[in-house]
């Protein structure tokens, strides 16, 4: 059995104790510095949450307010747009009236027969009326006994009675004959109106200065309907077309309208009927027995638009750069949606939901947001941007704390081994001195070998103190690059004859081999420098092959193409695979200070490469197995 020396155990423990305790204290850094990252990235955190809920508070909080001004300004617009059609008289609804003028009336034609119709109304589809017995008309179409008067875009006029009439029957309105039995049914309009008033309170609240609604509505509330005087004048132009002719050509009257009991004409305040696509306006007018009909018809799409065209001029849903814009519009109708602007795939937050100003208290305005709030992105940015740079400089201060430390560890290694490579040959030196002083060495023999061992001694001492020196240069950018034309070849022989000796006198013996081809090759190359080089390789393949079972170092000088490099081979143990990039470090070692089995300092290889990379080389190291071979290669053939 193989017998395993102490000091291979005490090495392979020693190493071990040393990884483990450098891993421990890694440890320990590494989860100060996260302690300390977490110690400030809560409260920072925190702060961010609280800044970020604030702003999209404050945000939803102006988005809400603006909600309230836009419901605002909506049911101003419809008090505004009704309180034209509320003061415009009954007689309007016929194709003629009468009006006054100086010195008693004239009939002329109604303002609504115009056509085109010209009405402030969106969407308008036209006016109507239905008599006592249901009959429907339109004053863009004369009745009764004007019907037969030669009418510019009659066919058109006609049109008009015709949708008019299809959009009463669609929407139920007809489903009431009479307008007797219409006007039973208006307690229930009245009753949803006052509900609608109810829940309208809160606005009225907030925004005070709507002196104009808040006041249209007191009077509604007072008064349901107002009352207009009528004249015998604009009681026969009403009542011509209530008149049509019979067979025999005599005029026949098809209703009552004779106020024979009553000059005054009961108008009521417009209600309104919502369907999916049109909005019915409609008043009841009592005169004497007789109850009419009157309203007119708007496409609610063009209607409701209109009243919140500023709005959507703003917050139409077209992008604006690269983001949709934040509000949506919408109109409900029994929960269904049937008008809206704007996007709504990405709706995040319900600003509002009201009723409108009565009539149109069936339908329910609301708006949303689309976004949480403009600058969240921001200060979400902010805050990874703020966590990122802590966490980065935590890692920085951790990597330079601990290379700090590691170069602080080398630096002690350093002078360890420096004063250990200066202790060895001073002592040697002083020990053989003192011998040769007192005429201790008898043998002439002798004493010649104890001048060799100084001289040898005072040697390596010089060559450290070089090492030291050139380390101390190429650190401060002081080595000065002297490239010449000069033959590799010329510099390795150079180097062989003045270093063979000292190779030889350790008990190895230096092998030299070049490819021919290299022989008469010449190269921009720093003769100092490439000597220094080879100093350094084969001192360490000395150092490290001492107890190898080969005793032999080869020098070679190879050509492969365009590549020409330099290689010293040792037969030693090699280096780790996990050591090979680590050697070139300063002052690194792969063996520990305490218990390292050869000498050095640990700085010979980070020479060897700072010198290749100054006279534009390159280093390569490989395991030959056994051994190690290190590569130097110089600039290549075809530059």
């Amino acid at each position: 059995m193989r017998e395993v020396s102490i000091n291979k155990i005490t090495t392979y423990l020693s190493s071990k104790y040393k990884a483990l305790r450098s891993l421990i204290l890694a440890s320990k850094d590494r989860l100060i510095f996260v302690a300390i990252f977490i110690v400030i990235a809560i409260p920072v955190i925190m702060l961010l949450s609280h800044s970020y809920t604030q702003l999209q508070t404050s945000s939803l909080f102006g988005y809400k307010e603006h909600a309230f001004s836009v419901l605002q300004n909506l049911n101003k617009n419809i008090t505004a747009d009704l309180a034209i059609e509320d003061r415009r008289s009954y007689a309007d609804y016929r194709f003629i009236r009468s009006v006054p003028v100086f010195g008693g009336e004239e009939i002329t034609m109604s303002e609504l027969a115009e056509f085109p119709q010209r009405s402030h109304y969106v969407g308008l589809v036209g006016h109507f009326q239905l008599d006592p017995a249901g009959n429907l008309s339109t004053p863009v179409l004369p009745d009764g006994v004007l019907e037969r008067i030669p009418m510019v875009d009659r066919a058109k006029r006609v049109a008009i009675r015709n949708k008019i009439s299809q959009i009463l029957n669609t929407s139920g309105f007809s489903a009431i004959s009479s307008p007797v039995a219409f006007a039973m049914t208006s307690s229930s309009m009245e009753k949803a109106d006052t509900t609608h008033k109810n829940d309208s309170r809160l606005i009225d609240q907030i925004y005070k200065q709507d002196i104009d609604i808040a006041s249209t509505r007191k009077k509604k509330k007072s008064s349901k309907h107002r009352v207009e005087q009528i004249t015998e004048t604009g009681d026969f132009a009403f009542g011509v077309e209530s008149t049509k002719l019979d067979t025999t050509g005599l005029l026949v009257r098809l209703i009552n309208t004779e106020t024979t009991h009553s000059m005054e004409a009961e108008i009521d305040f417009f209600q309104a009927i919502v369907d999916s696509n049109y909005i019915i306006f409609h008043r009841t007018v009592r005169r004497g027995t007789d109850v009419f009909i009157q309203g007119f018809i708007v496409d609610a799409r063009a209607y409701l638009t209109n009243l919140v065209k500023n709005e959507i001029e703003k917050y139409k849903g077209v992008t604006k750069g690269n983001q949709q814009d934040p509000l949506v519009l919408a109109f409900f109708h029994k929960n269904k949606s049937f008008v809206a602007f704007g996007e709504r795939n990405n709706i995040t937050t319900e600003l509002l939901s009201e009723s409108l100003q009565a009539p149109l208290s069936d339908i329910t305005f609301k708006m949303y947001t689309t976004q949480r709030a403009p600058g969240g992105e921001f200060v979400t940015f902010i805050g990874f941007l703020m966590l990122a740079v802590l966490a980065i400089g935590l890692i920085s201060i951790y990597h330079v704390t601990q290379s700090r430390m590691k170069l602080a560890s080398k630096r002690q290694d350093f002078v360890s081994a420096i004063t250990h490579e200066l202790k060895t040959p001073l002592t040697a030196i002083k020990m053989y001195a003192e011998l040769l002083q007192n005429s201790w060495v008898a043998s002439e023999e002798k004493k010649q070998k104890y001048y060799g061992q100084i001289a040898s001694e005072a040697d390596r001492l010089s060559r450290l103190i070089q090492n030291v020196l050139n380390l101390s240069k190429l650190d401060g950018n002081r080595w000065n690059v002297q490239l010449r034309m000069d033959k590799p070849k010329q510099v390795l022989d150079d180097f062989i004859s003045t270093y063979s000796k000292n190779v030889e006198k350790q008990g190895f013996e230096l092998t030299v081999s070049s490819d021919t081809d290299a022989d008469n090759i010449s190269l921009m190359i720093d003769r100092d420098a490439i000597m220094q080089i080879l100093m350094n390789l084969v001192d360490n393949s000395l150092k490290f092959s001492k107890n190898a079972d080969y005793k032999m170092i080869n020098v070679e000088l190879r050509i492969k193409g365009t590549d020409m490099y330099l290689a010293v081979r040792d037969f030693g143990p090699g280096i780790p695979p996990s050591e090979m990039k680590k050697v070139f470090q300063e002052f690194y070692r792969v063996e520990n200070e305490m218990t390292r089995q050869t000498s050095g300092t640990g700085i010979g290889l980070s020479m060897v490469k700072k010198l290749c990379a100054l006279c534009n080389m390159t280093i390569e190291l490989e395991n030959a197995n056994p051994g190690l071979r290190t590569k130097i290669h110089f600039p290549s053939l075809s530059i």
